[in-house]
């Protein structure tokens, strides 16, 4: 009998105790779910400036501009990224009231080094002038990058077209394009972000200097000729916003009276959208992912 009590009485205890033996055994937490990240993404901006100006040329007379774009990107991997978007300013050079560039291309990312590789289109909508057509073109372009570190950038820039500069638009009344329509330009530049952020807000200095070639055809026709030219920015940049101060230069010089009007304007009409000048830019860009 007393056996049976005793195997009745450990049974008891052996059940009572179950529960705590059962907490203290470790128990697989469940996994978080994954976040998917969409490899989609959009990305918009805007600037006014006080003097759209294109390698060392003002493109809207020395007057304000308004400026905004949009892109589409498409994340392959970590590596690789496609893009399709268009950019647009209001402009004043006696060819159209604005310009619109859709473009698109292709971006590598391999470490510190970047390639971006693509093509765009320069649109001059509805422009038209007494002596030329709207001048739309377009071009192939390359511009590579690599970061040194924190405080230096360095890249460069490789833009050519098609062999058919500005539509090779003709003066009123000319036979036609004579010649070649080759033009295209080369840039070396670089990014150096002082060390420290007063206020959070990161500190940059930009230097550029470029050349501008146009082939003969491209001279006798249509007046452009090839120049230098030199930029170089401070950049204060806050969050999405950015207020860039930038002072540009150029060896161009408008053409003579009696001449053909080239990228500078035309002496005889009092016009020169050429000579060194003091830019202010305040943009503001972001994506739709860094909004969220």
């Amino acid at each position: 009998m007393k056996k049976v009590m005793l195997s009745v009485i450990a049974a008891l205890a052996v059940t009572a105790a179950a529960p705590a033996f059962a907490a203290d055994m470790p128990v697989k937490a469940k996994k978080a779910p994954v976040a998917v990240v969409s490899p989609w993404d959009i990305a918009f901006g805007t600037a006014l400036t006080s003097d759209y100006v294109l390698r060392g040329v003002s493109q809207s007379n020395h007057k304000p501009a308004v400026q905004g774009y949009f892109e589409v990107r498409y994340n392959i991997n970590d590596m690789w990224q496609l893009y399709a978007g268009v950019w647009g300013s209001s402009l004043w050079t006696g060819l159209a009231n604005a310009e619109i560039d859709p473009n698109a291309g292709v971006r590598l990312t391999l470490g510190n080094f970047g390639l971006d590789v693509g093509y765009v289109y320069y649109g001059y909508p509805g422009g038209i002038t007494p002596n030329f057509g709207n001048g739309s073109y377009g071009e192939v372009y390359a511009k590579p990058t690599y970061k040194f570190n924190d405080i230096l950038t360095i890249g460069g820039i490789y833009e050519t077209g098609f062999n058919n500069f500005n539509g090779k638009a003709v003066a009123t009344g000319a036979a036609g394009w004579v010649g070649d329509a080759r033009h295209s330009f080369y840039a070396a530049n670089a990014v150096v972000t002082l060390p420290w952020q007063p206020a959070g807000i990161t500190i940059s200095i930009n230097p550029e200097i470029g050349r501008e070639i146009y082939s003969s055809g491209v001279t006798a026709n249509y007046g452009s000729v090839s120049d230098t030219y030199w930029d170089v920015g401070l950049d204060f940049v806050y969050k999405a916003a950015t207020l860039d101060l930038r002072y540009w230069g150029t060896n161009a010089k408008a053409a003579p009276i009696g001449g053909v009007a080239n990228q500078c304007g035309a002496a005889a009409a009092g016009t020169n959208f050429c000579g060194n000048r003091f830019v202010a830019t305040l943009k503001f860009d972001t994506t739709f992912s860094a909004l969220k």
